[in-house]
């Protein structure tokens, strides 16, 4: 059963007993990323995937908020990337 997009997400917490990070998703783009990472794999389908990430593993979980750039801003970006491809 293939989940809608709007209803994909990853949850990813900190187990203060256990002292690793677990990690439950939905979105494939993750699944794909957290496979090999996953040390007690909990729940694995083609569509979810949970369990505590390995001691081995030594990425970094990262947030950040999408920038949204006014026309200007997008136009002045291009241009940059223009220069830089000219030399």
């Amino acid at each position: 059963m293939k989940i809608p997009r709007a209803e994909q997400e990853t949850i990813v917490i900190y187990d203060v007993e256990v002292g690793k990070w677990h990690i439950d998703t939905t979105y494939p783009p993750h699944i794909r990323k957290y496979t090999a990472a996953m040390g007690e794999i909990e729940e694995k389908t083609q569509d979810r995937l949970a369990g505590l990430i390995s001691d081995e593993y030594s990425g970094s979980f990262m947030t950040r908020k999408r920038k949204i750039l006014t026309d200007e801003q997008r136009q002045q970006v291009r241009e940059q990337l223009r220069k830089g491809q000219e030399q």
